[in-house]
């Protein structure tokens, strides 16, 4: 029985518990010994200001989202940080305990490679034509995108253009997508290459 209690009372001497069985749609009442309720459980204080920080999703509970819940579980969309515990979902000792295994190894996976290999389709800024909007900045999913200060030989800042941060870009396009006057371009994917893939496609 899946269901949502509304009503605990005591009748010759066993626990009557009332409530929704939300499988089948029906009122139910299963008399019981013993009943044991769980106390609600909310995020932490300052949940909000950390998810601004690492720039993780959270759903409207307050309670961090995973990249995908079957294929990264333990995996967030901000490269480098990993879920384990409550603070995903309400969980009880061995399934945080578990997931918290989980992570560790996500991380040592990291650290026992001599090198990390990147995919080459990231994201490249063209300087000369940035106007500092920072569209692309407000859309990117991965937080990848950071202010580099251009300065001339004085040490006098000249403007401020968007910078990629190619150990954090997963290549989604999403900045090449929104900026105004094409400065962010995928490598590999300019117009004049995928304009000659079309060509070549329909040859």
């Amino acid at each position: 029985i899946r269901g949502r209690v509304s009503r605990i009372y005591e009748s010759n001497g066993k626990l009557i518990v009332c409530g929704m069985d939300t499988l089948s749609g029906k009122l139910v009442e299963v008399e019981a010994d013993l009943v044991v309720l769980a106390t609600a459980m909310r995020p932490a204080d300052g949940f909000e200001e950390l998810a601004r920080k690492l720039r993780l999703p959270y759903d409207e509970y307050g309670f961090f989202s995973e990249a995908h819940p079957k294929l990264r579980p333990v995996e967030t969309n901000t490269a480098g940080v990993f879920l384990a515990g409550a603070c995903q979902a309400p969980k009880d000792i061995p399934e945080s305990v578990a997931q918290a295994s989980a992570a560790a190894a996500k991380v040592m996976s990291l650290f026992s490679m001599p090198t990390i290999e990147r995919e080459p389709t990231i994201a490249e800024v063209n300087e000369m034509t940035c106007t500092g909007c920072f569209d692309c900045e407000r859309v990117c999913p991965y937080n990848a995108i950071e202010r580099k200060e251009i300065k001339d030989r004085r040490g006098n800042i000249i403007k401020v253009v968007a910078s990629v941060n190619p150990g954090l870009c997963e290549g989604c396009g999403a900045c090449a997508g929104t900026c105004r006057n094409k400065s962010i371009t995928l490598k590999g994917f300019n117009d004049e290459q995928v304009f000659a893939q079309l060509v070549s496609a329909s040859v």
